[in-house]
């Protein structure tokens, strides 16, 4: 919101003015540490404090929102940006009778505690960056501070109001969120070091990606577009995963309220009780009559009703398919002396990535054979398990590993992608019986092998897997042509479905034909990826409510991605059997929706020459380009 200082339309008292009132002597004492960079202007503002003491004003609000000043509206924003998708369809009211009677969020470990704004319009991005980092934190296992700062440099408004759910558009169109501790939060200081705000886009890590850590690689989740919940049942179900972003206005209250109707300052609702709604504000961690930056309102009353009405949370799904594996609590848990943790100088493990539950996991997917789960031993560090010896239950908590793996087959032949290792232990790729194939789990567009973690195919050999996330050598990773997407329970297949009238082609499904050119498409292997007909040559894209294969520019192209081996949008609605949108959430246990690639041509994600698929000629694994070589995918859980 736009700044206006109330102390510049009073007298600012003079350094030599006389002792404080103990009432405001009191509030500055309070507010010391969270205010410390207006303090001065604190310390001039005795007047306005005495001015809203006598007309009965609560002293926490007069003393922080003379910084804040006068309301201004925040103009809505698109919710989920221009990207194609539907709208999600409304399901109804949830049942709630299953739910905690008292959620208070913070208690998860997942919350930034408050921070206080200062003399900046920042309520939106402070709302937006809490919300979004707690709701990542909680299915990520994983909490970061994120930037507010990063976020307003971004797009180049810092101070300046936004709606709190633009944070998540944003986060979501990029891929990329900065830690708190890479780029601080100092208000509208970059637009003061250079014209056009220069520095400003430079303390942006969407724009300078090598000079910032992204805390989304640490974070196996997709961000999913942004939910409401504007009643007071969704918004109750929606609390269990974290916080909501919401805003209201001060104007206009009736007597006894705390807000108003409308949207000029935002604040994240972060729990509830039997009666109550709980609001975290930005004016400090200190701030208000409970001395942690919160305040509630009543379920039902105009400013509850208020703060509902414009609720909403960024949807949160765990990413499976970054490492494809899933874990299962061991009941009664484990004994920790029958336990062989994984050898940490072989596999990279550091304290880095086994701080907490979340970081273990993923080391612990990534490694294949070699990691059979996590606990957490009774001194409080994270271990990764080679062996849970006997098996005996015990006192510390564990989760036990489940490889989601495929099998690579040749179409033409049946047989199998191997891996044998000669005498000297250098591994080699070749073709073998279903009995002897070769495990492999999917991660950034490429193969890696189950049984030798340390290596990923690469053209027709293994190769060692060389740095992180972002030493990723694109030209080393692959892609699927030419497939067919089969669902086994239906035994449908996607395919080309020409409109009645006119030209246009749809997106449908019949039962499986290998020999039907129209069920053939182009896939991603990881990540977002679009859908294109290979006979068509053409994306799906939506025009007006359709899904259809086209390049007219007044469509919008879509994409999609595999999640624990389903096909689902950018906002994580699953295909389901009948080869049709659910209209519902991805959820990990509907098995049923499981989508396979038959029949590929499995090729370099970018080509280098002719020799570009992966195939199997004269019994040996080659590189050719020899586009008949098809491969399928069958799955197995190690």
């Amino acid at each position: 919101m736009k700044l206006f200082l109330i102390i510049t339309l009073v007298a600012v008292v003079s350094a030599s003015r006389g002792p404080m009132s103990r009432g405001f002597a009191s509030l500055v004492s309070s507010l010391a540490s969270d205010y410390e960079d207006d303090m001065d202007e604190i310390l001039s503002s005795e007047e306005v404090y005495l001015d809203a003491l006598g007309r009965n004003e609560e002293i926490y609000y007069s003393g922080v929102e003379l910084l804040i000043g006068e309301e201004v509206e925040l103009e809505d924003e698109p919710i989920n940006g221009d990207d194609g998708e539907e709208e999600e369809s409304d399901s109804g009211e949830p049942d709630v009778s299953h739910l905690p009677e008292v959620v208070d969020n913070r208690e998860k470990g997942i919350m930034h505690k408050a921070i206080h704004q200062g003399m900046c319009g920042s309520c939106g991005w402070v709302s937006g960056t809490q919300t979004l980092e707690a709701r990542i934190a909680y299915i990520s296992e994983n909490w970061i501070p994120y930037s507010i700062q990063n976020f307003m440099n971004c797009a180049g408004k810092p101070c300046l109001g936004v709606q709190p759910y633009s944070v998540n558009t944003q986060a979501r169109k990029s891929g990329f969120i900065v830690s708190e501790d890479q780029v601080l939060y100092t208000k509208r200081e970059c637009v003061k070091q250079d014209e056009g705000k220069k520095a400003c886009y430079a303390n942006c890590g969407r724009k300078n990606p090598a000079n910032f850590v992204n805390a989304l690689d640490d974070q196996f989740v997709i961000i999913a577009g942004t939910r409401s919940a504007q009643s007071p049942a969704k918004a109750m179900e929606a609390l269990q995963e974290g916080p909501l972003t919401t805003c209201f206005s001060k104007k206009s209250k009736e007597e006894g309220e705390r807000c108003s109707n409308g949207c000029s300052h935002a604040n994240s609702i972060i729990g509830y009780n039997k009666d109550k709604w709980l609001i975290q504000e930005s004016y400090g961690k200190s701030w208000g009559k409970y001395n942690d930056g919160s305040w509630e309102t009543t379920k039902g009353s105009l400013c509850g009703d208020s703060i509902i009405k414009k609720a909403y949370y960024p949807k949160i799904v765990y990413d499976y398919d970054r490492a494809n594996a899933y874990f299962t609590s061991i009941e009664g848990g484990v004994n920790e002396l029958e336990l062989t943790v994984v050898e940490k100088e072989q596999y990279g493990i550091t304290v880095n990535n086994t701080k907490n539950w979340g970081t273990a996991k993923n080391k612990c997917a990534f490694i294949g054979s070699a990691c059979k789960g996590v606990t957490a031993l009774s001194s409080g560090i994270f271990e990764l398990i080679s062996d849970f010896g006997a098996g005996s239950t015990g006192e510390q908590p564990a989760f036990k590993k489940v490889q989601m793996v495929v099998y690579l087959r040749h179409e033409k032949s049946g047989k199998y992608i191997g891996i044998k290792k000669n005498r000297k232990g250098k591994l080699h790729v070749i073709a073998v019986e279903k009995k002897n194939a070769a495990p492999f789990f999917t991660s950034y567009a490429r193969f890696i092998s189950f049984d030798y973690p340390k290596y990923h195919l690469v053209d027709n050999v293994l190769e060692p897997i060389v740095g992180g996330t972002k030493e990723i050598d694109v030209t080393k990773s692959w892609t699927l042509n030419s497939c067919n997407i089969y669902n086994d329970v239906s035994g449908n297949s996607f395919d080309q479905i020409p409109a009645k009238k006119g030209n246009d082609v749809f997106l449908g499904a019949n039962k499986y034909d290998p020999e039907a050119p129209s069920q053939r498409f182009n896939v991603g292997l990881s990540g977002s990826w679009e859908l294109r007909s290979s006979d068509l040559k053409l994306p799906l894209a939506s025009r007006k409510n359709n899904r259809i294969f086209t390049l007219d520019s007044k469509a919008t192209l879509l994409r999609f991605r595999w999640n624990a081996r389903q096909v689902i949008t950018t906002q994580a609605t699953p295909y389901g059997p009948d080869m049709n949108l659910t209209g519902g959430e991805f959820k990990f246990e509907d098995k049923e929706n499981a989508m396979r690639p038959r029949d590929c041509a499995i090729a370099k994600l970018i080509p280098m020459g002719y020799e570009d698929n992966l195939a199997l000629e004269n019994g040996k694994v080659v590189m050719s380009s020899n586009t008949d070589s098809r491969w399928t995918f069958e799955y197995a859980d190690l």
